[in-house]
């Protein structure tokens, strides 16, 4: 079949899990150049540039960017958000508000009580409301034996210290993303999910034109499945031998051959044949 569109996730997909956290946590050199050749949010949208339109926070936002030519963006036109046309939220505004406070006030709970984790913040461009938490460990040397070890416990603290700041203020639940062996916990200020994100970007990048499209997804965590099992082809990305996540996808594909992979994609044309 031929692709029309391709979607993806960026941190363990286009960036390997590993170093997302690090200095070189851009995507490699020559992955960003064919991916330009292709394509001719606070954390992610000043990394990928290349892009047409990005859905974030798990599909809780989703922004159209300006169509920038490889040399002319200023990155300081993506620092300050001058490269979005437009931003859309997916999800109730009035629960997300509402939930955000019960989210600031986990992130600090956590972070004192747990010096071994960092705390990822994830607020929404449009209003600057607290969306997300990430809960990382994988900067700890042996992450697969923290996670064992204190995993439970963090999960443990999680959940009591939800139901005690619940009953301050009342919240509606908020969505926890758990991983199999990924270092870190999602927690998430309404119900969402990668499917969300998939129909979000899908609606905007057809304009809500299905019938010929084929769209290519690419992931490489369980939360990618919600939008593996909606997408035309599903190729999961594996990025570290560490990480053996259970992948609702039909291909998948080791990291280092992703480039070769988008440029034989890129080279026939778009007609896919197989990974």
């Amino acid at each position: 079949m031929r692709i029309c569109g391709i979607i993806s996730g960026y941190d363990g997909t286009l960036c390997p899990t590993s170093s997302i956290r690090s200095k070189e946590s851009n995507i490699p050199k020559e992955l960003e150049n064919i991916l330009w050749d292709i394509a001719d949010i606070n954390f992610l949208h000043n990394k990928t540039r290349f892009a047409n339109v990005i859905s974030s926070i798990l599909g809780i936002e989703t922004c159209v960017l300006k169509q920038h030519e490889r040399t002319m963006l200023a990155s300081s036109e993506c620092q300050e958000f001058r490269c979005i046309q437009k931003s859309y939220l997916s999800v109730d505004y009035a629960t997300l508000k509402r939930n955000s406070e019960l989210l600031s006030q986990l992130a600090e709970e956590i972070a004192l009580l747990f010096d071994k984790v960092s705390i990822e913040r994830k607020f929404t461009i449009d209003n600057k409301i607290l969306a997300g938490i990430t809960i990382d460990w994988r900067n700890v040397d042996d992450w697969e034996s923290f996670k064992v070890k204190s995993e439970p416990q963090l999960m443990k603290t999680i959940t009591q210290k939800q139901i005690e700041l619940e009953q301050q203020v009342k919240p509606d639940s908020v969505h926890i993303q758990t991983y199999a062996t990924h270092p870190f916990i999602d927690i998430y200020a309404p119900k969402c999910d990668k499917g969300m994100a998939y129909g979000s970007v899908l609606s905007l990048i057809t304009n809500g034109e299905r019938k010929e499209h084929r769209i290519m997804y690419l992931g490489d965590s369980e939360n990618d499945n919600p939008a593996f099992r909606k997408a035309d082809v599903s190729i999961g990305v594996r990025s570290d031998e560490r990480l053996n996540p259970y992948l609702d996808c039909r291909y998948t594909l080791n990291f280092d051959k992703l480039v070769g992979f988008l440029k034989k994609l890129l080279n026939d044309n778009f007609v896919f044949s197989g990974v």
